[in-house]
């Protein structure tokens, strides 16, 4: 072969290279789809998997570690479930950005088949370097891609495992077992999903697709007359392909009742009450059956609570003015619970309060002038279990109205509700007023269609659009904040 001729391939090679590079550089933006494939333990192809969206990472850097929730529409993409072929694959869009210019790498998801156990993977959808990235990453990116023998990667199939069967239903022959619904939650597993549980006749419940290993187990029944009875947590061996049938036995739920202490003036205002029950010897970490309650709490201070299992109480209470006093905890970022313990008898508490604080946030335009219309909001939060943790006093639900809204409508209700007093508008004058924030309110942010408040450093490399605050308790603080136009400077990796 002549020079010539190895010359003019080296060029051609050249030529594809640099067309793939500048292909995978300059692409047009727009909403990318991803191409999910979902096989079983042998990589045979899985039909019919339904795949739920729910979540988004960044790519690779200082944005990467956050995870971002994915409900409904997002940057115009909706999370509507999308279902497998015969060859296991299913197109998932996808929003181009988490937020701002901040780009997708990964997508949270939710994948379930009636003869699988269900999983909720991340997947890496998109793998080059975010706009504007260093030639020294794109370089890294190449480099790997050329190592792997693969120019354009490949997202990585999930894999779903046979699991095991539950069949439950209920021991002895007291007719008032007769009168009401049998259900039953297990641990490591998301109970409130439509056909997890079903009724194959009066009194028995089964339940396909458990994972494997050892799982806790409680079946639980509604009275017709609004009680609850309980069996006892007992934990089973599941193994794929195999039934685990059991005659549960059930004793009656307990009452808690109580009330706030003397430092709250009566009437009581706006209050709520949330309580959360562990099984005793369980771990939060691990997704046991936990039990969940909220009730209103009266003008003279009282709460009550019937029909509760026994186990580890963590509890929390927010009225107008105060909130309760943090149970045990070495970290004070957030808010703690108060811990009892509840047994076979019923259990009455006092719940330690103390003020909480307002805060004034006067909100300007770019030009200095105050700004109407601007909503402002904060996040203060509270930890259960040393483990989950979410916006204090929004977790205003039932466990066992969950299980009924779900047999009843085939749909799980909103797990979360607005508190009103941490968010507001600014009025003509630019003002607007957050009410009953617990003194670890750190931070507060701001929305409006046409403005930004500025960008700040988080100290990790991060840029974030939050003021940070220190709030005296008992008292009105106050803040003012000068917003950007929202095309000023937007958040990008680089």
């Amino acid at each position: 072969m002549t020079s010539r001729k190895l010359f003019l391939i080296g060029a051609l090679i050249g030529i594809c290279l640099l067309s793939l590079v500048a292909w995978v550089m300059l692409a047009p933006p727009g909403n990318p789809v991803a191409l999910i494939r979902v096989v079983d333990a042998k990589g045979n192809p899985i039909a019919g998997a339904v795949i739920t969206p729910d979540g988004l990472r960044p790519k690779s850097g200082p944005y990467s570690s956050g995870h971002y929730g994915w409900q409904g529409n997002l940057n115009g993409v909706s999370n509507a479930p999308a279902l497998t072929d015969a060859d296991g694959y299913a197109r998932v869009p996808y929003p181009q950005f988490v937020f701002e210019r901040i780009e997708t790498g990964q997508i949270s998801f939710s994948v379930r088949h009636p003869d699988y156990v269900s999983d909720r993977p991340f997947r890496e959808v998109a793998s080059k370097p975010p706009a504007h990235a260093p030639w020294k990453v794109w370089g890294n990116y190449l480099w790997s891609r050329i190592r792997a023998v693969k120019l354009i990667a490949v997202t990585d199939p999930v894999v779903l495992n046979r699991g095991a069967v539950v069949k439950l239903s209920l021991a002895g022959d007291d007719p008032r077992l007769n009168s009401g619904q049998l259900f039953a939650q297990v641990s490591g597993v998301w109970n409130f999903r439509n056909g997890f549980w079903t009724r194959i006749e009066s009194g028995t419940i089964i339940a396909r697709g458990v994972p494997t290993g050892q799982r806790e187990l409680r079946a639980f029944l509604a009275a017709t007359n609004g009680t609850v009875r309980f069996s006892e947590v007992m934990t089973i061996d599941a193994i794929a392909g195999q039934t685990n049938t059991l005659a549960m036995q059930l004793h009656p739920g307990v009452s808690l009742r109580g009330e706030l202490d003397s430092t709250v003036p009566r009437p009581v205002t706006n209050g709520r009450v949330i309580a959360q029950i562990t099984p005793f010897g369980s771990r939060p970490a691990d997704s046991p059956p936990l039990w969940h309650v909220f009730t209103a709490i009266n003008a003279d201070g009282s709460f009550a609570f019937n029909s509760l299992p026994d186990g580890d109480l963590e509890i929390v209470a927010l009225c107008d003015g105060f909130v309760s006093t943090n149970g045990p905890s070495t970290f004070r970022g957030m808010r703690f619970p108060q811990k009892h313990q509840i047994n076979s008898n019923d259990l009455t508490i006092t719940i330690g309060m103390e003020p909480t604080a307002c805060l004034e946030v006067r909100v300007q335009d770019d030009k200095g002038k105050p700004l109407s219309g601007a909503h402002v909001s904060t996040w203060p939060n509270v930890q259960y279990g040393g483990w989950s943790s979410t916006i204090l006093a929004s977790d205003c639900y039932n466990t066992m109205d969950a299980y009924e809204t779900l047999q009843r409508t085939g749909k799980a209700p909103r797990w979360r509700t607005t508190v009103s007093s941490f968010e507001g508008e600014t009025d003509a004058s630019g003002a607007a007023m957050l009410r009953n924030l617990p003194v670890e309110t750190r931070a507060f942010t701001v929305e409006h269609t046409n403005f930004y408040l500025p960008a700040v450093s988080d100290g990790s490399g991060r840029k974030i659009r939050e003021t940070r605050i220190t709030l005296t308790p008992g008292t009105t603080n106050h803040s003012t904040v000068q917003l950007e136009l929202r095309n000023q400077s937007a958040i990008t990796h680089y």
